[in-house]
């Protein structure tokens, strides 16, 4: 009965406040018939000793009717633009509410650093939410993006990655290099130094400045195993050299100007799924970070407007943990960053009205 009456409330009150006002002009006609009956309802005529009665006259009848329907149309009106401008401000308030503080989906910033966990390797570590550190584990999460990012532009040359080169002149030995920030030059007087100190004798590297390449020679015939070298795919590019073996001659020189700089980083996360991550690597990236900075600082990355306004929801997931990995520019080796930290801040996107699963 109270949902009864809560649902028509207005409806009965239009209805209520109608009926008073039928009632009153009733009353105002019914006492004018009233008095007009006092003074004229009965005449007795004592010369014919006759009854006249007095009835409302047809005119009077449409004035009322007329005043009746006049007033009923304004309670009409009245009625509803009461229950439009009811309509619309509850309306207005049920959108500002769910707008502010009962939304179906809401959005949190996560900040995640290396330095926080202290881990053995920058490059690859894992954070672990629901500890004191990151103290809530993310339910019902459908949405997962990259903000910014702040990453060290290692200063090194020649990594953990790469240092190994295989010449072969006769027999293989396995030349080693040290990792380090070399100069073109610099880095050209190193290698000669390390083959000359492997069971390899009277070689020289000589470096040109002009075209950024090197010449390895030799008084007698050899070759290098660039598949072979290194543990990275890039230490042929740090020499100039196509990753291909060379043949065996007294002579080689750089294919290419020698590359000794890092281009970008693969972000990735194996927790996160794929319609979350780029595709076209040999990885699932969440986000390529270029190194638009000097070797030796750190650089700043944020992910372009166009994609903050983009969605690329998945199925709600547990979001406990989140594994931090860096990938150098082959996508195959773990970047090397020499235990600089680095910093990230993302966006997940969380339901919290559970009733939309249903």
């Amino acid at each position: 009965m109270k949902e009864f009456i809560e649902k028509y409330k207005y409806h009965i009150g239009g209805s209520t406040i109608g009926l008073i006002l039928l009632y009153l002009v009733y009353d105002i006609f019914t006492k004018k018939s009233d008095k007009s009956t006092k003074e004229s309802l009965i005449t007795f005529k004592e010369d014919k000793k006759e009854v006249v009665k007095a009835e409302i006259s047809h005119e009077e009848f449409l004035i009322f009717m007329k005043t009746l329907k006049a007033e009923l149309q304004t309670l009409t009106q009245s009625m509803m633009q009461f229950n439009a401008n009811h309509i619309k401000t509850h309306s207005k308030y049920k959108d500002f509410r769910d707008k502010l503080f009962t939304k179906d989906i809401i959005k949190k910033s996560i900040l995640i650093d290396s330095l926080s966990v202290a881990p053995e390797n920058t490059s690859n570590y894992i954070v672990n939410f629901g500890t004191d550190i990151y103290g809530e584990v993310f339910k019902n999460v459908i949405g997962f993006r990259l903000v910014k990012a702040t990453v060290p532009h290692t200063s090194y040359t020649i990594d953990d990655n790469n240092t190994t080169i295989i010449f072969n002149n006769g027999y293989d030995v396995t030349v080693t290099l040290i990792p380090g920030s070399y100069t073109f030059k610099g880095l050209g007087n190193h290698l000669q130094d390390r083959i000359n100190a492997s069971s390899l004798t009277g070689f020289t590297v000589s470096s040109n400045l002009g075209n950024l390449k090197y010449t390895i020679s030799h008084s007698s015939s050899f070759s290098i195993k660039w598949t072979d070298s290194g543990t990275g795919l890039d230490l042929h590019k740090i020499i100039g050299f196509n990753n291909s073996d060379t043949t065996s001659s007294t002579s080689h020189t750089s294919d290419n100007a020698a590359d000794q700089t890092k281009h970008f980083i693969d972000l990735v996360i194996p927790e996160i799924p794929s319609i979350a991550c780029k595709m076209g690597s040999k990885k699932q990236v969440i986000d390529r970070i270029p190194f638009n900075s000097p070797s030796g600082s750190l650089v700043y990355y944020r992910s372009p407007e166009g994609e903050l306004q983009t969605h690329n929801y998945f199925y709600p997931m547990k979001l406990s943990s989140l594994n931090i990995q860096l990938y150098d520019n082959d996508s195959t080796n773990l970047y090397s960053g020499n235990g600089g930290h680095n910093y990230f801040e993302f966006e997940i996107t969380i339901v919290k009205n559970t009733e939309l699963f249903k």
